[in-house]
């Protein structure tokens, strides 16, 4: 499912207006964006929890030039299931 099609399924599940959905969905991910990148996390009770982890600075190889580099340090987002989340993708299979 499409950003599109996902605004449409919800807009004929509630009776709302597209543009109303989209933008709440813009909204919202710029919000989740937002303050993950400052690094908090933000839980969403039932479907999960956003939130940034540190990676640290480590050595690699160029893939093109098979040479050594160091790779920077760098703030990662990450995504964790809720239980409600997880029990309805389970049981769907």
């Amino acid at each position: 499912m499409i950003k599109p099609e996902l605004v449409q399924e919800i807009a004929n599940k509630t009776k709302l207006s597209k543009k109303k959905i989209e933008l709440v969905i813009d909204t919202m991910t710029a919000v989740i964006g937002k303050e993950v990148g400052k690094g908090d996390k933000v839980l969403i009770s039932g479907f999960g929890a956003f939130y940034s982890a540190h990676r640290r600075a480590r050595n690699g190889i160029n893939p093109i030039t098979k040479e050594p580099m160091q790779i920077k340090d760098m703030l990662l987002p990450k995504f964790r299931a809720g239980e409600q989340f997880k029990r309805a993708v389970k049981n769907k299979r």
